[in-house]
């Protein structure tokens, strides 16, 4: 099963801090977001990763090349133009040396998701007559767009009858089969919302709820928000000490 980060996004909402460093390069307890990502892939047991990257990309390729551990690490240089989501993995084709389920993870986020559980849900046929399997969430700080019945995902946009207290979050991880991008235009900006709402509209998208960590460092406010966390955690370890 390969698997793909998504790296190439500008960061526009972290400036200034990102005007001289790409968003998954930012430190979170002293270790980049994408090392913290690839450190989970190794140990899951993933063998290929892909990694889009356009802006300050090549400080991405200097940092970790082609090799992390036993990890093979291959890059798809995208345009300048921003090509979204679902126009971004198009592009990589990161199915393309096996033709079957992937799983691709965005490059802001924190999770305690086992990532060894795309390798079950890949090969256990789950997503033998669906599409996409999304791994949800709640979140205080998000609204969420989804919830759940019976593992199948829907979407609560215009459903007035959804408790918003069930309304779910899309965590940025998911397991895709390849038939789901191909409606995509390489080279052509989609979202991934684009293609996942009439997906959904049809049933062909299932998904479970992740009640672990989960956060989102998209934001100046949510980045120095988690610096507390762990600044506080460490804090409690040094006095047990």
């Amino acid at each position: 099963m390969n698997a793909m980060i998504l790296a190439a996004g500008r960061g526009n909402r972290l400036m200034p801090l990102t005007k001289h460093i790409p968003k998954p390069l930012i430190k979170i307890n002293g270790k980049s977001i994408l090392r913290q990502q690839l450190d989970g892939l190794h140990n899951a047991g993933f063998l290929n990763v892909v990694i889009n990257i356009s802006y300050l990309g090549h400080l991405i390729l200097k940092e970790f090349g082609y090799r992390h551990k036993g990890l093979n690490i291959s890059y798809s240089f995208e345009p300048s133009q921003p090509l979204e989501t679902a126009g971004g993995i198009a592009f990589a084709k990161p199915w393309r040396l096996l033709g079957q389920p992937f799983l691709v993870i965005n490059s802001d986020i924190i999770c305690d998701w086992p990532l060894s559980k795309a390798l079950r849900i890949s090969s256990d046929g789950f997503l033998k007559k669906k599409l996409a399997y999304l791994v949800l969430t709640s979140s205080m700080s998000h609204h969420g767009d989804f919830y759940l019945s019976k593992n199948t995902v829907f979407n609560t946009v215009g459903d007035q009858s959804t408790n918003r207290s069930h309304k779910l979050t899309f965590t940025g991880i998911g397991i895709y089969r390849p038939e789901f991008f191909n409606g995509v235009r390489r080279g052509t900006s989609r979202s991934l919302r684009d293609v996942l709402i009439p997906a959904i509209g049809e049933g062909l998208v299932m998904g479970e709820y992740h009640d672990g960590i989960w956060e989102d460092i998209g934001t100046k406010e949510n980045l120095k928000r988690i610096e507390n966390i762990y600044k506080s955690r460490e804090e409690k370890v040094d006095e047990r000490n």
